[in-house]
């Protein structure tokens, strides 16, 4: 082939490290659709009210399937950690399989003493709203290539966390926080650091966020690219 075209920096690299002609090798950013992730105050409200999530607890959220590279492990221990420091936070897991007939699942909860505070939507068509309900999101993977789901949470104004895995941390920019893949002490303390600033800071952080994805990462400025 002539030209060789990645999704991610990470992709490039990887493949240039086994071979590839490092010559042929062209970047393209996913783009996002701001159109298609939208979603209203109502449909926010709805999703809090039927899992009984207050406005005065702080929702930190994920979306991915229960898959070993997502490592839902890491996530289920640093929001054990974080839920100990805090009694307003609770955790909202959205993907195939994060549902109460996971057994494994249901042990990783068990064993933070906080299963209570967590709440499985299983596989939704709803994700928009369903990132709309969270206050804060956290990609928590082992690897990843372009990590969409960042960048859908960035575009629905979100501050986020996320492990250094792909091209998360160039896709977040200075917009978040960024901590070392399978470490849930150091995640912990990414997400704490997003309670503890407080909501008006996190609706501006988030605003930084989207304008990010407007700025860089729409299918519009891609495809220009």
């Amino acid at each position: 082939p002539s030209v060789i075209v990645c999704a991610a920096e990470a992709s490039r690299k990887a493949h240039v490290d086994v071979g590839y002609d490092e010559n042929k090798m062209l970047v393209i950013s996913n783009g996002f659709d701001l159109t298609a992730l939208n979603a209203t105050a109502e449909e926010r409200l709805s999703i809090r009210l039927e899992n009984g999530i207050t406005d005065q607890e702080i929702l930190i959220g994920s979306v991915g399937r229960f898959n070993v590279v997502k490592d839902h492990p890491n996530f289920v221990k640093a929001a054990g950690i974080v839920a100990s420091r805090y009694k307003n936070v609770k955790f909202l897991l959205v993907g195939r399989e994060l549902t109460n007939d996971n057994s494994v699942l249901m042990s990783l909860l068990a064993d933070t003493g906080f299963s209570e505070r967590f709440i499985l939507l299983g596989e939704r068509a709803d994700i928009p709203a369903c990132l709309k309900a969270m206050d804060i999101f956290c990609l928590h993977s082992v690897t990843e290539g372009f990590p969409n789901v960042l960048g859908e949470a960035m575009s629905m104004g979100l501050p986020c966390v996320t492990t250094d895995v792909g091209d998360a941390s160039f896709l977040i920019g200075t917009t978040g926080c960024v901590v070392p893949s399978g470490n849930p002490n150091q995640l912990s303390e990414g997400v704490i650091s997003l309670v503890d600033i407080g909501q008006d800071k996190r609706v501006e952080l988030g605003a930084k966020s989207k304008q990010r994805i407007i700025d860089e990462f729409t299918m519009d400025v891609t495809k220009s690219k």
